[in-house]
């Protein structure tokens, strides 16, 4: 899925529409979690961060979504030139910023590396963004798992969205 273009009349997509499964959802929370926390370094976003995953997907697998997701935002945040916009972690409504993040991770969900490569140039406004790349390389792994775990669970009731 594209991250849809956005006029400035048009309402923000809503993450049921840009997310294509819960572990993109909550790697959304996550990554919004994780902004919050540097914005206004209060370490309880953090901690909202692992609370949340942990609870959805236990200690070990929570732990590690959350550190790949670190590792993509300060990634971002190292070869960007600004923060980017991030909307709070509950939100329903997505940034452009967000929308490109998502569908960034979506495309390294999909192994096509060299889209992920030319899309983390993109955002981050430079010719390369290896660090990105890299983070995003390392996420996938535990995104893939929670979206397993994600599709498999029992906590929610049939149909319902974690979103």
């Amino acid at each position: 899925m594209s991250a849809p273009i956005l006029s400035k009349h048009a309402p923000m997509p809503r993450v049921a529409e840009v997310c294509n499964d819960d572990a993109e959802v909550l790697a959304l929370s996550v990554a919004r979690f994780v902004a919050a926390g540097y914005m206004t370094r209060d370490i309880a976003c953090w901690d909202a961060a692992f609370d949340g995953a942990e609870t959805l997907l236990g200690a070990e697998a929570g732990g590690r979504f959350v550190s790949g997701i670190v590792g993509v935002v300060r990634a971002l945040r190292t070869e960007r030139a600004d923060d980017g916009p991030f909307m709070p972690a509950t939100c329903c409504r997505l940034t452009g910023h967000e929308c490109a993040l998502v569908g960034l991770i979506g495309r390294g969900r999909r192994r096509l590396w060299g889209e992920v490569e030319r899309g983390a140039a993109a955002i981050t406004g430079r010719p390369e963004a290896p660090r990105l790349v890299a983070a995003l390389r390392a996420a996938v792994g535990p995104i893939d798992e929670a979206a397993g775990r994600l599709g498999a669970s029992k906590r929610r009731p049939d149909g319902a969205a974690l979103h």
